[in-house]
């Protein structure tokens, strides 16, 4: 008899009637039982949805039996495949896991229930797989890997019993047996990161904990040479998965052979996928990349032009926020590790947009520009505004601000109306050398002035503010950046656009991608944890004088904010 099919669907009607329909066309699926998963609505705009997938599975025909269940509360994928895949191995040898969004060829459940028959016995195989990636080079008919894997998949009581749900043991093992490396496919894929990152509960893969475990026991899984299923939630309906075409396989039409496959890791379909993956890498929900240029690469010294500029990062995030596509990528396990998966930007072209739209406000054609991009009224940061007039207050009219990272001058113009009357007023930015060089041909004035250095800077303007506004998440090493301008004993710090994690967790670096239908780029960034920046600043004679929301609403899994620290006297 046929293995069972565990089927789990939410609340997508047309996914679950195209993975049903292609299950039915294959012959197995008459004498396969069926067994539905149903999770109930994360929230009230779920319920129709999900009332229209239930009615849906209600009616399935074709199947040797039905036998649905429905969660009265949500589970989350996570959790229903965990605990779905443990109820129907209590009652079955074996099992075939499908989610409701996948799929399948014809030749699928032949394929499924000739390798679990076939391996029944075979200890060092601990799953099979119907999911290949759409690679150009030929692959073997069928071949093993080591791990495991999730698009389509099949395993035994006796495989799944080795299946670890706690992440933060997993990754410590893989560290400990320095298996990181061959875990992430030799850096091709970063599985460590989505490992760090369910731990951290940026996402709660069960996948990567089900390969992690697998390949910790030194298991196999078996492949096809030819995709046996199509993932239909890359439509960005699916969980973990973004609106991509790079993982679009074509399903065979023929069946695929089992015989003479040697139970071993294919070196040759390993070399051929992992070539796949380092050169597919654009800006997918599995980020493709390229290594980023050595020129962008970051080093603590006191030129900015060895920073990557927050500028460009600041200003494709705002193109991507008009275009709604801005995506975060991982989180990774080092900053070292989100390079290698960055594509990295242009700079040029990003400059002579941020020139053009200064010069407009500069010449008062436009009010205000922001990351390049103009509007008709100012979008005062106010918490920043006020820390500026409250700095100048304290110092007797005098304001000298460093705005680290602060482009051609947007900052300034925003605030330029508040600070007109003040009897002091210099306002500096360090940028990158090709900035400060075009801000002192075109932007810069008596109040207005641009330094490569931080160190030229202070000796030249000795400022009494400092300003950091969608910066410090741009730089390898933040803290150092940080304690060197606290170190500079200016009166106040302002930070602004900075994304804390919601959570307590530490910090965690991730890569910021924007779609290629906007300007394609993608670059890491750091989330942070807040107490580390409020006790550094602590130490070096600093108090908390205001906290605050900022503009951006970027990431549900972290608060943009401002701090305003002053210095205790």
């Amino acid at each position: 008899m046929s293995a069972p099919i565990a089927l789990f669907v939410y609340a997508r009607p047309e996914h679950v009637r195209r993975t049903v329909e292609s299950l039915l066309r294959n012959s197995e699926a008459a004498n396969s039982d069926l067994i539905v998963f149903s999770d109930a609505a994360r929230s009230s705009d779920k319920e129709e949805a999900v009332r229209q997938v239930r009615e849906y599975v209600a009616g399935i025909e074709g199947f040797r039996s039905l036998t649905i269940h429905h969660r009265p509360e949500n589970y989350g994928l996570s959790k229903s495949i965990i605990e779905g895949v443990s109820q129907v191995l209590t009652e079955h040898d074996h099992v075939i896991v499908m989610e409701d969004d996948l799929e399948t060829s014809p030749f699928f459940l032949r394929y499924m229930n000739e390798a679990l028959e076939r391996y029944a016995e075979d200890d060092r195989v601990i799953s099979v797989h119907g999911y290949i990636y759409p690679v150009q080079k030929p692959l073997p008919e069928a071949f093993f890997l080591r791990g495991a894997d999730c698009w389509g998949w099949a395993t035994w009581r006796r495989g799944w019993k080795l299946f670890n749900p706690d992440g933060q043991f997993l990754l410590d093992e893989l560290k400990r047996q320095k298996l990181l490396k061959a875990f992430d496919f030799n850096g091709a894929y970063s599985y460590s990161g989505m490992l760090q990152g369910q731990i951290n509960g940026t996402n709660d893969s069960w996948a990567v904990r089900w390969h992690a475990s697998a390949f910790l026991a030194n298991k196999l899984t078996l492949y096809p040479g030819r995709s046996l299923v199509h993932n239909i939630g890359n439509d960005s309906t699916g969980t973990h998965c973004g609106a991509s075409a790079v993982f679009d396989a074509e399903l065979s039409t023929t069946p695929i052979r089992l015989d003479d496959v040697v139970v071993e890791e294919s070196t040759a379909a390993k070399t051929v996928i992992e070539e796949f993956l380092r050169a597919k890498r654009p800006p997918l929900q599995r980020i493709l990349g390229r290594f980023m240029p050595e020129n962008v690469r970051h080093k603590l010294t006191g030129l900015v032009k060895d920073w990557l500029p927050p500028v460009l990062a600041r200003q494709l995030r705002r193109l991507s926020r008009l275009g709604g596509g801005i995506t975060f990528e991982g989180p990774f396990a080092t900053w070292d590790e989100a390079v290698r998966m960055s594509s990295g930007y242009d700079s040029q072209e990003i400059l002579d947009k941020v020139l053009a739209a200064t010069l407009k406000v500069k010449n008062g054609e436009a009010a205000y520009e922001r990351d390049s991009v103009l509007f008709d009224e100012i979008q005062y940061a106010w918490p920043v505004t006020a820390g500026l007039m409250w700095s100048a207050a304290r110092n007797g009219g005098r304001l000298s601000v460093l705005d680290f990272g602060g482009s051609l001058g947007s900052s300034y113009f925003q605030n330029r109306e508040f600070l007109e009357g003040l009897a002091d007023l210099r306002w500096s930015v360090v940028e990158q050398t090709h900035f400060v060089k075009v801000g002192k041909q075109y932007i810069q004035d008596e109040r207005l002035r641009f330094y490569e250095t931080i160190d030229e800077c202070v000796k030249t303007e000795k400022p009494n503010v400092v300003l950091l506004s969608s910066v410090l998440q741009y730089l390898e090493k933040p803290y150092d950046f940080f304690e060197l301008l606290l170190n500079i004993d200016a009166d106040s710090l302002i930070i602004d656009r900075t994304p804390f994690l919601n959570s307590d967790a530490d910090d965690l670096v991730k890569v910021q991608v924007t779609p290629s239908s906007i300007y394609s780029a993608a670059y890491p960034l750091w989330f942070f944890k807040k107490s580390n920046f409020v006790r550094l600043a602590i130490s070096h004679g600093y108090e908390t004088k205001a906290e605050f929301d900022a503009l951006d609403r970027l990431d549900p899994t972290s608060t943009w904010k401002g701090m305003f620290f002053v210095k205790a006297k």
